[in-house]
């Protein structure tokens, strides 16, 4: 293959498809990314055999062809020259030659028969969404999901087609984050699981501009596709938790509190304990305030937060990380706290009604 085409360009494009190649090293080949040249396209292709991701870009083809490049270094020297004209020189198999300016680099390369295509999805089921609502539902749920490897399908997220509705959700078993974004197409209901790393790149590689954007998905794969580019990912096929029943039906005690003033008061008493292996604010409701305390080794805090309180006075306490992840994804300026009993999971809501988050409570006893 010999090709020409602006800097600027192939490192985009590098800098995307990077993102799947393997965190750990596997061998030579699937450390790479491949290069197609063909028409007047040059299409890049990396994978961990689990995450695909396939970028096009408008290139002058003189030769077409294929090659497999090392990838981590080719993306790094093509953002140094990306403010280039370059021509890709990969007429020789077992080398890639990069032209700029009055200057060139090789790169040991591999022949790309070896190199595995981009995983093919059916085209049966696909769904119509916008962009950037795909993007923020992403975002409040994925910090989530489950680190370690004791329950495979919490690893994921849980992606629920119900109508026109797209439901994302994310649990690590002590705290659940669940969202819903409008389709604008109707498919039978669905259930799907899909890998947080995989889903963390699709958010990551959709930019701020509206678009409407289809997600193809069958058995074993989802697939992305966004402007000249191309995400696929593999599923996890493990049932995943039955979030509805654990949803509490009915409340007790609701509480609409400012959000960023309960934001800044949790911080600032989180302060004291989080030296400690579980750090917690207990939370005591009552009238018009929510009295939020803290206390370790290290002293005691209270912090008092004006309220508006419908039903009973609660007595309550929280992992206090978990509250804080929950309001760093939330942009409401009013957000509503339900509880129906110190032993039952607490729910965030904020004002649209299109998310919500469920935290188990603590059990504390205090140091005094």
């Amino acid at each position: 293959m010999k090709i020409k085409c602006e800097g600027i360009e192939l490192s985009d494009a590098v800098s995307k498809v990077i993102k799947a190649l393997p965190l750990k090293r596997m061998n030579q080949v699937f450390d790479c990314v491949k290069l197609s040249a063909k028409g007047d396209e040059l299409t890049l292709l990396a994978t961990d055999l689990e995450l695909w991701i396939e970028k096009k870009i408008k290139a002058e083809v003189l030769i077409e062809g294929e090659i497999v490049v090392p990838g981590k270094i080719f993306a790094e020297y093509c953002k140094k020259i990306e403010e280039e004209k370059i021509e890709l020189d990969g007429t020789s198999k077992s080398k890639l030659k990069i032209k700029y300016l009055d200057s060139d680099v090789s790169f040991s390369c591999y022949d790309a028969e070896g190199y595995l295509e981009l995983q093919s999805v059916s085209q049966e089921k696909s769904i119509k969404i916008d962009k950037l609502a795909f993007k923020d539902l992403i975002n409040k749920i994925i910090f989530n999901v489950a680190t370690d490897d004791s329950r495979p399908p919490l690893k994921g997220c849980c992606l629920n087609i119900k109508g026109d509705v797209l439901e994302g959700v994310a649990t690590d078993g002590y705290r659940l984050a669940l969202a819903q974004i409008p389709m604008e197409n109707t498919v039978e209901k669905e259930k799907i699981v899909v890998p947080a790393k995989s889903l963390l790149e699709m958010s990551r590689l959709i930019d701020d501009t509206e678009e409407t954007i289809t997600l193809t998905f069958e058995k074993n794969f989802l697939m992305l596709e966004l402007s000249g580019t191309k995400i696929v990912t593999s599923l996890i096929n493990d049932s995943f938790l039955p979030y509805e029943k654990i949803i509490p039906e009915e409340v007790t005690t609701e509480v609409v509190v400012d959000k960023k003033q309960f934001e800044n008061a949790i911080e600032r008493v989180s302060l004291i304990s989080r030296n400690d292996k579980k750090s917690y604010v207990k939370m005591e409701i009552k009238e018009d305030v929510i009295l939020l305390k803290a206390e370790s080794s290290m002293g005691e805090v209270n912090e008092k937060v004006q309220i508006s309180l419908k039903g009973k006075d609660m007595m309550i306490a929280f992992n206090s990380k978990y509250i804080t992840d929950a309001m760093r994804a939330i942009s409401d300026q009013y957000i509503t706290l339900s509880f129906t009993t110190p032993s039952a999971p607490g729910i965030i809501k904020g004002q649209d009604k299109n998310w919500l988050y469920l935290i188990l409570p603590l059990r504390v006893m205090s140091n005094k």
